[in-house]
Formats: structure tokens, C-alpha cells, sequence
């Protein structure tokens, strides 16, 4: 039997299987890298069109802030000029009142009685500093104010006589002004709107 050595083609099928494993490793790592690369290039993008969209979603909110802001002091702007019509209205309306309240208050004063000033206060407080003749003068000037349909007494705060001149009373009534057909919720808001 002859003999025959197969060893050098074992010898170059394992050089050429081996050479074929580093041929494919190599391939399979430069495969891996790519992949790699890939996913790292989609994640960036995505990133990228992310914090583009987190930009535009800044400015938006940005821009929305400033119109909020804007409507805030348009609300503030409306509700001062509500206020200023309602203080208006109330002026209006109670303008008439002040002619109706000296029309009146020619009627309540008797003869003998001398007011030297009126204040008025809260549109409702009147406050009258004048001079009567007499105590009994007074006393009518206060019961004809009773009567009187837009005045009402209140209080008589002080009365001396007076030493120089004329003998006479001193006197410092307060009163209210009343505005009839008025209800109290008028009152009140007449009260505050014009001061």
C-alpha cells in the first residue's frame, strides 16, 4: 500500500478556514460599526428634531406669555375705565340731587336762621354750621328738616351763645340727605362712586 501525505492540504484548509474566520470577524466588526453609526446618526437626528420642537414649543410659550401679560393689563385698563364710567353715572345721577337738595333746604331754613356753611360728606353726611336767633328758631329748623322729603336730622352737636354783636345761638347740626326712591343699595354705591 503506498503511503500519502495529506498533511500540507490539511495544513492549507485550516490556513484557508482560518483566513475565512478573520475575513468574516473583520466583516462582522466593520458590520457592528456601521450599525453603530446608524443607530448614533438616528439618535442624533431624533435629538436634534426633538430639542427643535422643545425651541419652537419655547418661543410659543414665550410669545403666549406675553399675550397673556397683554390681556392681563387690557383686563386691569377695562376694569379701571369701568370704574371710572360707573363713577361717572353716579356723578351724573347725582347731579340733579345737588340742585333738589338746595331747593330743599331753602324750604327747611326758617326765617331767623343763618347757615354760615354746609359740608357734605360720603355724599349723605351734612354737616351745617350756622346762627339762630333763638333756641326755639333752632328747634323748627331741625323739625321742618325732619319733615323735608330729602333731609333728615341726625344729630344737634353743638350750641353756645354767642357773645359779640347780636345775641344769637351758634349752632352745629349734622344731617342726612336722603334721595328718595333711592334703595339702600343706591345709597350705598352713591356713597362710594363719587367722593
Amino acid at each position: 500500500m503506498a503511503l500519502i501525505n495529506l498533511l500540507d492540504w490539511r495544513e492549507e484548509a485550516r490556513q484557508q478556514r482560518q483566513k475565512e474566520f478573520f475575513i468574516t470577524l473583520g466583516l462582522m466588526a466593520l458590520l457592528a460599526v456601521a450599525i453603530m453609526a446608524l443607530v448614533y446618526w438616528i439618535m442624533n437626528n431624533k435629538i436634534a428634531g426633538q430639542e427643535e420642537r422643545n425651541q419652537y414649543l419655547t418661543t410659543e410659550i414665550r410669545q403666549l406669555d406675553r399675550q397673556i401679560k397683554e390681556i392681563d393689563e387690557i383686563e386691569k385698563k377695562l376694569a379701571e375705565l369701568e370704574q371710572q364710567m360707573e363713577v361717572i353715572q353716579n356723578l351724573q345721577r347725582s347731579r340733579p340731587e345737588v340742585v333738589r337738595l338746595f331747593d330743599e333746604l331753602v324750604r327747611s331754613v326758617p326765617e331767623g336762621i343763618h347757615l354760615n356753611s354746609l359740608e357734605r360728606k360720603n355724599d349723605q353726611n351734612l354737616t351745617f354750621v350756622g346762627r339762630g336767633e333763638t333756641n326755639t328758631r333752632i328747634s323748627e329748623f331741625m323739625r321742618k328738616m325732619n319733615s323735608s322729603e330729602r333731609l333728615k336730622y341726625k344729630d344737634l352737636k353743638e350750641v353756645e351763645k354767642e357773645r359779640k354783636g347780636v345775641p344769637a345761638q351758634v349752632f352745629v347740626l349734622e344731617a342726612l340727605q336722603v334721595i328718595p326712591g333711592a334703595t339702600p343699595a343706591e345709597d350705598s354705591n352713591n356713597q362710594g362712586g363719587a367722593k
